[in-house]
């Protein structure tokens, strides 16, 4: 129960006094946690969304900057989701999305860590305080944990069996350093993956 307690000083009978009100906020407080958590969650999957990654990556990188800490960053694809789409259709492609979104939250174990959705069949991974060894164990746990998923996809050359393509970075950030130059530089390694083949991981440095 939310109360919102409101302590007046007055004046009774010629004495000081305080007069104290008590006002039940509860409902107000639900409907608030609701919006709050419905501008920071993808629906469709309920992973924390584009927005609230963005709002994480600016503050992550502002603190590493601070403690002079590595930071590190997952751009997870899935492979061949298009033709995953027009095969099973649209109604198992969103399950694909959630299934994939939550296995990929199975793969965290840090107190700050996060995976989101970044638009379409991506999602992002950060990692606060994390090396690149240890970027690189959390991607290919993400790749070990979809693959036992075993879902299937007709027109992957993968065992017919769906996978991802992920690009990962780790920086120290310097001064100045933005999260979208961060973010493009994953990104980049994301495509490396994909002309590559496929179902791998490509890693960077960041400076």
């Amino acid at each position: 129960v939310w109360v919102l307690i409101s302590i007046v000083p007055i004046e009774y009978d010629g004495a000081p006094s305080m007069l104290t009100t008590v006002v039940d906020i509860t409902e107000r407080k639900t409907m608030e946690d609701a919006l709050r958590k419905a501008a920071t969650t993808d629906v469709l999957t309920g992973i924390a969304n584009r927005r609230h990654f963005m709002d994480r990556a600016e503050a992550e990188l502002a603190r590493a900057r601070r403690s002079e800490r590595p930071l590190a960053l997952a751009l997870v694809d899935i492979d061949y989701f298009k033709q995953y789409n027009d095969f099973y259709g649209h109604v198992r492609g969103d399950q694909c999305l959630t299934d994939v979104a939550q296995t990929l939250s199975l793969a965290l174990d840090g107190p700050r860590d996060l995976v989101a959705r970044f638009g379409g069949e991506e999602f992002v991974v950060l990692l606060p305080d994390t090396d690149a060894t240890v970027a690189h164990n959390v991607a290919e746990r993400c790749q070990r944990l979809i693959q036992k998923q075993a879902i299937a996809h007709a027109h992957s050359p993968f065992d017919q069996r769906l996978t991802v393509s992920i690009g990962v970075g780790t920086t120290i950030p310097c001064d100045g350093m933005e999260p979208f130059a961060f973010i493009d530089a994953v990104d980049r390694q994301l495509y490396v993956a994909k002309d590559k083949g496929r179902n791998r991981i490509e890693t960077v440095q960041v400076e």
